[in-house]
């Protein structure tokens, strides 16, 4: 839906002229969409909006350009439609040039960077044979079928599989697993392409990318708007999640046969952590592959920002009154902005803890590393205030409402950094010397420790850790000693390095005599938020 415009156009949307470097594509087949192309940037548009952007010469006023088209079009109409295409970038503003290739680098904001690898052209249509046979209708039925039966042979060795993701992995097994998860990413994106060439578009870009602080690979499939039928797009998203559920059921499959245990754990892993993280992709709620197949499917341009923009306004109104205009008719969509705007927070949160304790071991360069990701969420976040408050002042909300809907945001805010949260101090345990002791790296808290305190005692696995059972501090100061590096990762090495450590001697370790090693906790009560983000992400880097 157009949005009326409301104040007077800027003189060179009153005689307008398409951006340089756009393109109006027509349908392959009568009825289906007009798309619009400046650059990467691809719109669907109907025929009516084709046609005024195909007659908008720069000469032209809006009255001239209505008479020209002819009905539906009136001068009202050709201004709403002209103000909509200009927010979209495909009106020149008087100073534009026509868009670049996209760098070899590239910055998607906000938290994603690009780095190409390979311009396929004419290259991979050459390919297009081959490559498209991959993408047959009999291809794709025998992939899913493969898949769900990795599920179920998973299902016959669940025994097995608990097994691998509660033990650590030798240290070749986990070298072979990630060179396989490397080239399985690749062959996804190579689904994506296969598939794409297959209804006869070309993939742009191919490369890897630093995904919300997580390493990726990318292909730039956005030719697939161009297809001209809705399911054939659906699917170009799709390709990557089901190559990669193709290639976890082929390795679920083969760990039935017999094999070398090293083999066996490899192949049983690999499967999990590939159908894990085709699960992931299609999450709809960040620009991956099930965000692209639902916005392709209920056929809405930018639906992800236009819900998160409506999601934004109905937190806006409920704190701040005012009206607001609705990107969005549909209901459903507000609440689906919420979950994007929330499901990133969760993602970075997860993804700063694991970089975190990267980072620690680089003392005040990795503090100022981790501050510059730390600040630049920041700036976002003000930058979105900002916006926000930029929305409210439009909307008319009254000075009273605004005043009392910042408190409450300012209140809340103090609220919760000083909610008290469970604190504990993470390290390992080992068994030695018919002793067993808490052993924590250097920048661990180890202040907030005492003696009879509780610490868990549970598996060093994977992805599983099972408790052993608890001990508790013994009495005495922590001692200078070392521990082997397998202590703390889940890896079995042929040659175990020690590292610099602080030990605690253990009593009463129920079940720890039976492993030699595992992952400790000590739970030492409850801290205020903003003391507890102090503790976990500064205070390592500083000791």
């Amino acid at each position: 839906m157009i949005p009326s415009a409301t104040a007077v156009p800027p003189d060179y949307a009153q005689r307008p002229r398409p951006a340089p470097g756009t393109e109006v594509h027509l349908p392959a087949v009568d009825g289906d969409p007009y798309v619009i192309q400046r650059g990467p940037k691809y719109v669907r548009v109907g025929r009516d909006v084709a046609r005024l952007a195909r007659a908008m010469d720069g000469q032209s006023d809006h009255a001239a350009l209505s008479e020209a088209l002819g009905p539906p079009w009136t001068v009202e109409l050709v201004a709403q439609a002209v103000e909509k295409l200009d927010k979209l970038g495909l009106v020149d503003r008087g100073d534009m040039v026509a868009p670049r290739r996209a760098p070899r680098i590239k910055v998607v904001p906000p938290f994603t960077i690009q780095l190409t690898l390979v311009r396929p052209g004419r290259a991979m249509q050459a390919l297009r044979p081959v490559l498209g046979a991959f993408a047959s209708r009999f291809v794709s039925y025998a992939a899913l079928a493969i898949g769900l039966g990795g599920i179920i042979a998973l299902v016959v060795q669940s025994a097995a599989v608990a097994q691998v993701l509660a033990e650590p992995l030798a240290a070749s097994t986990y070298v072979g697993v990630l060179l396989a998860l490397i080239v399985a990413t690749s062959i996804h994106e190579l689904g994506h392409a296969a598939t794409l060439l297959h209804y006869g578009g070309h993939p742009a870009r191919i490369g890897v990318m630093l995904y919300y602080l997580m390493p990726a690979f990318f292909c730039d499939v956005s030719d697939s708007w161009r297809l001209p039928r809705r399911d054939q797009r659906v699917r170009v998203a799709l390709a990557g999640p089901a190559v990669q559920t193709f290639l976890a059921g082929v390795s679920a499959l083969l760990a039935l046969l017999p094999a070398q245990s090293g083999l066996r754990t490899g192949l049983l892993f690999f499967a999990v952590v590939c159908y894990l993280t085709g699960l992931l992709n299609l999450l709809p709620f960040i620009k991956l592959d099930g965000y692209l197949a639902l916005m392709t499917r209920v056929d809405v341009p930018f639906l992800r920002t236009r819900a998160m923009t409506d999601a934004r306004r109905a937190i806006a109104r409920l704190l701040f009154g005012g009206r607001y205009e609705r990107e969005l008719s549909t209901r459903w969509t507000t609440w689906y902005g919420l979950a994007c705007l929330g499901f990133p927070v969760y993602l970075l949160g997860t993804a700063l803890g694991l970089w975190a304790e990267v980072l620690q071991g680089g003392g005040v360069v990795g503090l100022i590393l981790l501050a510059c990701v730390v600040g630049y969420l920041l700036y976002v976040m003000a930058r979105g205030l900002r916006r926000t408050a930029r929305e409210v002042r439009a909307a008319g909300a009254p000075r009273w409402r605004v005043l009392l809907g910042t408190g409450v945001l300012v209140g809340g805010l103090g609220a919760l950094m000083v909610l008290p949260l469970p604190y504990s101090v993470s390290g390992a345990f080992i068994s030695r010397s018919g002793t067993t002791e808490l052993v924590l790296l250097d920048g661990a808290d180890t202040a907030s420790l005492a003696p009879g305190q509780t610490v868990e005692l549970a598996r060093n696995g994977l992805i599983v850790q099972g408790t052993l059972g608890e001990a508790t501090i013994a009495p005495g100061p922590g001692q200078a000693s070392t521990a082997p590096l397998s202590s703390f990762f889940p890896l079995r090495l042929d040659s175990d390095p020690d590292l610099p450590v602080t030990s605690y001697r253990l009593v009463s370790a129920d079940g720890a005599v039976q492993n030699t090693a595992g992952v400790a906790r000590v739970d030492v009560g409850t801290l205020p938020l903003w003391k507890l983000l102090y503790r976990t992400y500064v205070h390592p880097f500083l000791h």
